[in-house]
């Protein structure tokens, strides 16, 4: 997508939620267990979201950022150390881009959107974890209800942007060497419901209405809406396992998350008990995910986070101990 190449486009969806699947797609599958690596926590208060913010040149210092229900966001590093703490306001989204260079410094580039739709840059850097607010102008100042980062040039992050008046935009952050950088919108579009939760892989978009739903949306030339089907809603990250993309939903309610393949058709719910003494996340809640190496042979593939919402705890699980479907459970080694 060229920058600057404003794009407006309408969604034509036929109803007013995604379109629903016949009974043998809802047919519900057996839970697949997969274990957590390692248990960070518990945080003080309800973990709202998360964001990894990898360290590509050393990947053991990769940080995990936390946005609690208290206000405010934590930085831990893998092994659950706090690296940072910025005090302020309670924010309800997070989304990272990694390999930022500020204008020598090397940060993972951060969006959050507060309880009053704004949305509110900051960047980790990579050396001390440190999180600061970052000068940026142009973004929206409210309205915003979910938010996720785009596959995109490092020197460019690209983020979708779901609003309450069921429109998306796509925001590019760019360095034109002002005393602030720039946000840019790029691209909008509209649904026909409003945008809870999303997550991109490549270039597709899968997100959660926020009333229930599963859609997928493709973001490449032009924003286009692909497919649709009922689900919970709940928060959403995408991933690539064993060369296929896959999305899971948290259902803290059911104990569970929901995984679909890219057709969003249902594969199995994937459950994590507790192993030997490394809890698990009996109530899945806040996703995050990243393919970035994490430093060792153990998180060298790649990492999801998952808050247990009746903790405050989050799992860390290895992305290749994911099955790709229910029938490979038993060959994939869990952590």
């Amino acid at each position: 997508m060229a920058r600057g190449a404003l794009l407006s486009l309408s969604l034509a969806i036929a109803a007013c939620a995604p379109p629903i699947v016949d009974d043998a797609a809802q047919a519900v599958i057996a839970p697949v267990e997969v274990f957590a690596s390692s248990s960070l926590g518990p945080m003080e208060g309800h973990i709202n979201a998360l964001a990894f913010a990898p360290v590509t040149p050393v990947p053991w210092e990769g940080r995990v950022i936390i946005a609690a229900a208290n206000g405010g966001l934590t930085v831990l590093d893998i092994e659950g150390q706090q690296d940072s703490h910025w005090q302020g306001e309670t924010l309800t989204a997070l989304a990272a881009a990694p390999d930022f260079n500020l204008r020598g410094l090397n940060v993972n580039f951060v969006l959050a959107i507060n309880t009053d739709g704004a949305v509110r840059p900051f960047i980790v850097d990579d050396a001390r974890g440190q999180i600061i607010e970052a000068p940026v102008s142009g973004l929206p100042t409210s309205g915003a209800t979910a938010l996720c980062a785009l596959a995109s040039e490092a020197s460019a992050p690209s983020f979708l942007i779901g609003n309450a008046d069921k429109s998306l935009s796509v925001w590019t952050i760019s360095d034109t060497g002002e005393a602030a950088l720039s946000a840019q919108q790029t691209a909008t579009g509209s649904l026909a419901v409003n945008l809870a939760h999303c997550s991109a892989i490549d270039d597709d978009v899968f997100g959660t209405g926020d009333k229930g739903g599963l859609f997928k949306l493709s973001i490449k030339n032009e924003i286009s809406m692909l497919s649709g089907v009922e689900s919970p809603t709940g928060e959403i990250v995408a991933l690539r396992v064993n060369e296929k993309n896959i999305a899971l939903i948290s259902n803290p309610a059911q104990g569970n998350l929901q995984a679909h393949d890219a057709n969003l058709q249902p594969l199995y719910s994937m459950v994590s008990p507790k192993a030997l003494s490394t809890p698990g996340a009996a109530a899945p809640g806040a996703l995050a995910v990243s393919t970035r190496s994490f430093g060792g042979s153990s998180f060298s593939a790649g990492l999801m986070a998952v808050a247990d919402d009746s903790t405050n705890r989050i799992a860390l699980v290895v992305l290749d101990t994911i099955p790709v479907s229910a029938d490979t459970n038993g060959e994939t080694p869990a952590s």
